[in-house]
């Protein structure tokens, strides 16, 4: 459906709308700063934490300032954030950081059901799929290291790290890190499904089945 606001009423919504850039419109500018501090805050913790709250506040500032968003619903202002912050990082560990903890937060609210897995007591598979809510990340850093070896790592040029990101069947957010292995395994599936041999072993599949980054249901 399509709704025609009246042109007094846009233009008067665009006149606050600047009016928040340029940080007058008294004490709302600054409200309207703060609840995004607080939404980034709780959203992208460690990157919050890495980036300290002084550079954080202008970040806020320059992204209200200088960002042209989209998507303007305030539900869509932590992408939006995102999207401002990637080139605006320099070289470190700030910007795996951030890409992460938004990913975490897409695969949370990613509406794809995710199949029941099977019991124990389960017969093998001979078809399996992977986990509707998967993504993929790979960053220069361990992501369970502290900011200190995470940026000594960056500085000794170590080998990637991969990682896979899905939601379980109870609403678990997993971030499982992937073996040379696990890649292969995961390589050999095609459009996101693979077939089982019998004379394969099953001692993978069975591991990745009970940790739900494979399902052998599809929605």
């Amino acid at each position: 459906m399509n709704v025609r606001i009246a042109a007094d009423v846009a233009s008067e919504a665009e006149r606050r709308c600047q009016a928040v850039r340029r940080g007058d419109l008294g004490p709302y500018g600054e409200l309207v700063r703060v609840n995004a501090q607080e939404l980034v805050t709780t959203m992208f913790p460690r990157f919050t934490q890495h980036r300290g709250a002084e550079r954080l506040r202008q970040d806020i500032d320059a992204f209200y300032k200088c960002f042209g968003a989209t998507r303007a619903e305030f539900i869509h202002l932590a992408t939006e954030f995102v999207r401002f912050m990637q080139p605006r990082l320099p070289p470190g560990i700030g910007r795996p950081l951030i890409e992460y903890e938004w990913i975490l937060f897409d695969v949370e609210v990613d509406k794809t059901p995710v199949p029941r897995p099977d019991g124990q007591e389960a017969r093998r598979p001979t078809h399996v799929y992977l986990n509707p809510t998967v993504r993929w990340l790979a960053t220069p850093f361990d992501l369970h290291a502290d900011d200190q070896h995470a940026a000594q790592a960056l500085l000794n040029h170590d080998a990637p790290y991969a990682y896979a990101i899905f939601r379980t069947f109870d609403h678990r957010v997993m971030t499982q890190r992937l073996s040379n292995h696990d890649i292969a395994e995961l390589s050999s599936f095609t459009d996101g499904e693979r077939l089982i041999s019998p004379k394969e072993s099953a001692h993978w599949f069975a591991h990745a089945l009970a940790h739900e980054l494979i399902t052998s249901h599809h929605e």
